[in-house]
Parts: C-alpha cells; sequence; structure tokens
C-alpha cells in the first residue's frame, strides 16, 4: 500500500458505507477518504438538507484538482449540489449514477426521486455546467441509472460515458478496480 497524502470525497450509494467496498478499494491503494454514506441520520435528512451538506463538505474538498467519487443515489445528490454551485474544477468519476426518476414498464418498476423534473430539464435543455473532467461508467441493463440518460448527460456537461455490456447496476469488484486503477 502506498501512503498517500490525498483525500477523496466520496459519497456512497444507498446503505453504503465510506469504509467497504469502493471505499476500501480507495483505503487499501493508501488514499484517505471524507464523505457521506448514504444512511443513518444523513439519510434521514431533508433532501435540500443533504445538499447543504455536501455543499459545505465540497468548500473543503472540492477544490481544484481534488477527486470524487460518487455511486447511484450519491451521485444524484453529487449532480444536485453541482447544479447549485459555482463552477467545479475536481476531478470527477461517477459509478452507476441515479441520473433521475425511472418508470421501466416492461420490468414493472419505477424508482421516484425528489426534483427528478429539474435535472431532466438541465439535461434537456444543455444548461447543466461544464464538468472540466468527469468520467461515468453505466451497466448495460441498469435500470435504475439509465445508460440512454448517463450518455446524455455526459454530452452536455463535456464527459465521457461508458456503457459496461451484460452488466447491471452492480458493475462488480474486477471492473471497478480497474477504473480506479486507471483514474486515479
Amino acid at each position: 500500500m502506498q501512503n498517500r497524502d490525498e483525500t477523496i470525497y466520496y459519497l456512497t450509494g444507498r446503505g453504503g458505507k465510506i469504509n467497504e467496498g469502493l471505499g476500501q478499494g480507495l483505503l487499501d491503494r493508501g488514499y484517505s477518504l471524507a464523505g457521506r454514506e448514504m444512511r443513518g441520520d444523513f439519510d434521514n435528512l431533508k433532501f435540500q438538507d443533504q445538499i447543504d451538506l455536501i455543499i459545505k463538505d465540497l468548500e473543503t474538498y472540492g477544490q481544484e484538482g481534488s477527486k470524487i467519487i460518487a455511486v447511484s443515489y450519491g451521485a444524484y445528490l453529487l449532480l444536485h449540489t453541482l447544479a447549485d454551485i459555482a463552477p467545479c474544477h475536481s476531478k470527477i468519476l461517477l459509478i452507476s449514477p441515479v441520473i433521475g426518476s425511472v418508470i421501466n414498464k416492461q420490468k414493472m418498476k419505477f424508482y421516484s426521486l425528489p426534483r427528478s423534473d429539474k435535472m431532466a430539464a438541465l439535461i434537456e435543455n444543455g444548461d447543466y455546467q461544464k464538468l472540466e473532467d468527469v468520467e461515468i461508467h453505466v451497466g448495460e441493463h441498469d435500470w435504475q441509472s439509465e445508460p440512454d440518460k448517463c450518455m446524455a448527460f455526459a454530452k452536455v456537461v463535456g464527459g465521457s460515458c461508458n456503457v459496461v455490456p451484460d452488466k447491471g447496476h452492480n458493475l462488480g469488484k474486477q471492473y471497478v478496480s480497474s477504473v480506479l486503477d486507471r483514474w486515479l
């Protein structure tokens, strides 16, 4: 393990822990972590209160040259936060980001999120701020993080979107590890 003097700001997916899964992979690579877990007290806050806390966090951890990683619903919160603040100069990695509400009639699944109409309008109108360095990874069969929405978002912000064949919402440890090894 390398000893690094760098903190990565990390927003987990729902129920995730900062020091497990992807977070453990970052710790094993010698990085320090700051961020929010989408569980417990934080998860019980109102949507705007969650965004307000992330805004405060980014005042410290979102400076130029910093690294931000967000997964699933944590990415949804990050994207709403970034829509409300000045331009972000961080390097951003989004894993299976939830971009908005989903209605999947074939699978008879519905995923409703606060303010999804705002995010949809920002993307559709091309009004979301450009991001200097954003990389998205989403599974081909991910019904929560629809690949078409992720690709549209990447186009609007000037980022890249990698659609992982034969994967759903969970991209798998091997794939995510290879992404981290290259991205970091």
